[in-house]
Parts: C-alpha cells; sequence; structure tokens
C-alpha cells in the first residue's frame, strides 16, 4: 500500500494544480462526474464533481485503498462495515458524517464500505486517490449482499 505522507504529497500537487483541471472537468445537471488526474502503476488520481442531489448507492473500492479531500462544498458521508460469520452477512452502520472543505477521509478496505450524499443546493468537488488503480467495485443493498459488481469509469480522462 502507498504510504500515508505519499498520499499527502499526491494530493497537495494535485490541490497546487487546481485552477488547470478544475475548468475541465465535464458538467451536468445532475449526478456526479468523474474525472481521471493521473495514473501510473501505483495509484490513481480522480476528481469528483457533486451536482446537487447527488447520490452514490453503497459500495466498497473493491481492492484499492481510498483517501479523499473534499476541496469545495461539503459532503454527507455513511460509513458502514459488512461482515460474515458461518454463512451470514451482515451488514452495520458504523458513522455519518459531514465534510468540508479541507476535510479527508480514508476506506482502507474491501469490508468498509459507504455511501456519499451531495444534498445541498451547491455543486461540490473533491479528490480521491486510490491504490492500487481502482478498477471494480461491489454495489451493496441495505442488508448487506452485493446487488452487482461494477466496473470504475470516467467521464473525462485528463492524464
Amino acid at each position: 500500500m502507498i504510504a500515508e505522507i505519499e498520499i499527502d504529497r499526491i494530493v497537495a500537487e494535485h490541490v497546487e494544480r487546481r485552477l488547470q483541471w478544475e475548468p475541465l472537468l465535464p458538467r451536468r445537471r445532475t449526478g456526479y462526474t468523474r474525472t481521471r488526474l493521473t495514473a501510473c502503476d501505483t495509484y490513481e488520481v480522480l476528481a469528483l464533481l457533486w451536482f446537487p442531489e447527488a447520490l452514490t448507492p453503497i459500495h466498497d473500492h473493491g481492492d484499492s485503498y481510498c483517501a479523499t479531500r473534499v476541496l469545495a462544498g461539503e459532503l454527507h458521508v455513511a460509513r458502514y462495515e459488512r461482515t460474515e460469520e458461518a454463512g451470514a452477512i451482515a451488514m452495520r452502520l458504523v458513522e455519518r458524517g459531514v465534510q468540508r472543505a479541507g476535510d479527508g477521509d480514508a476506506l482502507q478496505s474491501a469490508r468498509q464500505l459507504h455511501s456519499v450524499a451531495n444534498p445541498g443546493s451547491r455543486e461540490a468537488l473533491s479528490l480521491h486517490v486510490y491504490a492500487p488503480r481502482f478498477t471494480a467495485f461491489g454495489i451493496y443493498d441495505e442488508s448487506g449482499a452485493r446487488r452487482s459488481l461494477a466496473s470504475s469509469r470516467y467521464d473525462a480522462v485528463l492524464g
């Protein structure tokens, strides 16, 4: 896994260049967009632009570690933990929180799940570092059962 200090450096470099890449982010009226800013063998960096009332399903990040930083607006995050004992699957809400500009978060295993929402009336912007690169993820229902396995996609590729 990529070291925390390395992630801080990667985030700082992309925040420093924000005025270069932010105007290039695709825009639409609903949901959110995922734009790849950088990719290499060990990690990738994405900018997510969240439009008002955007909401993700409950999901994991597959085999990738994910570190995030909110750059603008605020996001509401619900974190879950999925367990499996004696063949029985369960999911519990671990915490709910609000992340504002400057706040960061991390998901460190596929057992950690979350959903993210922008319930506000303004756009929000977040930066995500995935290590290794984020290729597939699970989408879950409230019981903890995986409904589907999805492939990661980009709305735009800038690097």
